[in-house]
C-alpha cells in the first residue's frame, strides 16, 4: 500500500509564500503594535495651546503635522534678532550669555512648534529692565505674559494689539508708568496691572472678551467710560485707590459682576441699584488682589452733593 507522505515531505510541498507567512507575521505584528502604541503617545504630548492642529488619523495632512512636530520646538527660535532685543531690554539675569537662537530654552520662555514665543513667565526672575516700546515679532504669538512682582521693571506698557493671541497679562507690582494702551488684543481675557504707576484715563476700547480687570492702586483719573457696560463677559472689576471721578454708570449693575471695588476714589459719586455679592476672585489675580468687597457697594461710595 502507498505510504502517506511524511511531515517533512508535506512541508516541502507548500507554496513558497506559505512557508514564509509565519516569518512575515512575526515581523509585521510586533511592528504594528509598536506603531499603534508610539503614535498616540507622541501626539498626546502636543497641546492646542502650542499651536497643534488635531486631525483624524485618516486625514492625509497627518503626516505633515507629525513631521512638523518631529523636532523639539525648544531647539529653534523663530526670530533670534528679536530675541536679542528682548534680552537686552528686559535684563533677565538668567538670560545673560545664552544664545539667541536657543531663546525657547531660556528661563520662563515657552514656544510653539514654529519657534514663536507663546508664554513669557518671568515672575521671580529679577528682571530689571523694561518692555521694548515696539513689541518684537517674536511675541506676535504670545498667549500669556506674566511679569508679576517685578518691582524693578520700569518703562511704559507698550501697545499689545500686535499680540493678537494674548489672553492673560499679569503686571502686578511693576514700576510701569504711562497710560493704558488703547490698542489691546480682542482675545484678552484677564489684565492685572494693580499697584503700578499707570495714569491717564480708562480707554473706551477695552476688548469685549475681558473677564477680569484689576487696576487697583494706580493714578488713573477721569470718569468711568460708559463702554464698560458693553463688556458682557466681565465678572470682576477692581479699580480701588485711584483718582477716578464723576458718576458710576448705572449700567454696571446689569453686568452681574462677582466682584466690584471702587473704594478709595474720593471724587467718585453715585450708587448701583444692585450691589455685587462678595468677591470670588479667580485666575492669577487671586494671589495679588488687595482690594476689598463691601457688603453694599452704595455704602462705600460718597453720595452726590445736593444742589442746596
Amino acid at each position: 500500500p502507498r505510504q502517506p507522505p511524511t511531515r517533512s515531505t508535506s512541508r516541502s510541498m507548500r507554496p513558497a509564500f506559505q512557508q514564509n507567512f509565519a516569518k512575515i507575521l512575526c515581523f509585521v505584528l510586533p511592528a504594528s503594535l509598536l506603531l499603534t502604541w508610539a503614535a498616540p503617545s507622541s501626539l498626546a504630548t502636543l497641546s492646542p495651546a502650542d499651536g497643534a492642529v488635531w486631525l483624524a488619523p485618516d486625514e492625509p495632512e497627518l503626516r505633515y503635522v507629525v513631521r512638523q512636530y518631529s523636532a523639539p520646538a525648544a531647539a529653534l527660535c523663530a526670530d533670534p534678532e528679536a530675541a536679542d532685543l528682548l534680552r537686552d531690554s528686559l535684563q533677565v539675569p538668567a538670560w545673560r550669555g545664552r544664545p539667541a537662537a536657543e531663546c525657547c530654552r531660556w528661563r520662563g520662555v515657552s514656544c510653539g512648534w514654529d519657534g514663536a514665543v507663546t508664554k513669557l513667565a518671568l515672575s521671580g526672575s529679577r528682571a530689571n529692565g523694561s518692555l521694548p516700546t515696539g513689541l518684537p515679532s517674536l511675541l506676535a504669538s504670545l498667549r500669556v505674559l506674566d511679569l508679576n512682582g517685578l518691582s524693578a521693571l520700569s518703562g511704559t506698557l507698550p501697545p499689545l494689539g500686535r499680540c493678537t493671541r494674548l489672553t492673560h497679562a499679569y503686571l502686578f507690582g511693576t514700576a510701569l508708568s504711562g497710560t493704558l494702551p488703547r490698542s489691546l488684543p480682542g482675545s484678552l481675557q484677564e489684565l492685572e496691572c494693580s499697584r503700578c504707576r499707570l495714569s491717564g484715563t480708562l480707554p473706551d476700547t477695552l476688548p469685549r472678551a475681558l473677564q477680569y480687570l484689576f487696576l487697583e492702586s494706580n493714578r488713573l483719573s477721569g470718569t468711568l467710560p460708559a463702554s464698560l457696560s458693553r463688556l458682557r463677559s466681565l465678572t470682576e472689576l477692581e479699580l480701588s485707590d485711584n483718582r477716578l471721578e464723576g458718576s458710576v454708570p448705572a449700567a454696571l449693575g446689569s453686568l452681574g459682576l462677582r466682584h466690584l471695588d471702587l473704594t478709595g476714589n474720593e471724587r467718585l459719586t453715585g450708587s448701583l441699584a444692585t450691589a455685587p455679592p462678595k468677591s470670588g476672585c479667580s485666575g492669577g489675580s487671586d494671589r495679588y488682589l488687595r482690594g476689598r468687597m463691601d457688603a453694599q457697594l452704595t455704602s462705600s461710595l460718597r453720595p452726590p452733593k445736593s444742589d442746596g
